[in-house]
């Protein structure tokens, strides 16, 4: 079952915090979380496809993740700067949307792999998020793309 925190700053935005268990070791739950091909099997939510997966796994690297809707439409993505990459622990980057949230500033998300026995507890952090709105939806759309990398695990 997923953990929900949320705290708000004035100088940094509200930060929300995300905790989840997988019974797969920290290596593999990493590489859900940074191969493109892993990334593909569950970014998704339901009624999209994945339309394009870069990753450049160094700190100065940049990623995009590209969905469009089955139907068609525009391609919506996440893009950022990797600004720490500490395999298998550790993820910390910037998060700016394309065709979605368009007046969104971009955010940072920091995602740790902590080992526990044979398993994994990952802890996501998402914040300078601007206001109560967007980070609700972000938060709902995390918690489902958790309980989706459990499922591709």
């Amino acid at each position: 079952m997923a953990q929900i925190a949320t705290s708000a700053g004035a100088a940094t935005g509200i930060l929300f915090r995300v905790e989840r268990r997988y019974e797969r070791p920290q290596e593999r739950v990493f590489r859900a979380w940074t191969e493109p091909d892993a990334i593909s099997r569950w970014w998704c939510p339901p009624g999209w496809i994945p339309a394009g997966v870069e990753v450049d796994l160094r700190a100065g690297g940049a990623y995009r993740i590209g969905m469009q809707r089955n139907s068609g439409g525009p391609v919506v993505s996440v893009q950022g700067t990797f600004l720490e990459v500490e395999p298998p622990r550790k993820l910390t980057y910037t998060w700016r949307w394309e065709n979605a949230f368009e007046q969104m500033p971009a955010t940072q998300v920091t995602v740790q792999f902590v080992a526990d026995g044979e398993g994994t507890i990952l802890i996501l952090t998402h914040g300078r998020i601007p206001d109560a709105a967007v980070c609700l939806q972000h938060r709902s759309g995390w918690v489902a793309a958790l309980e989706r990398v459990a499922r591709a695990l």
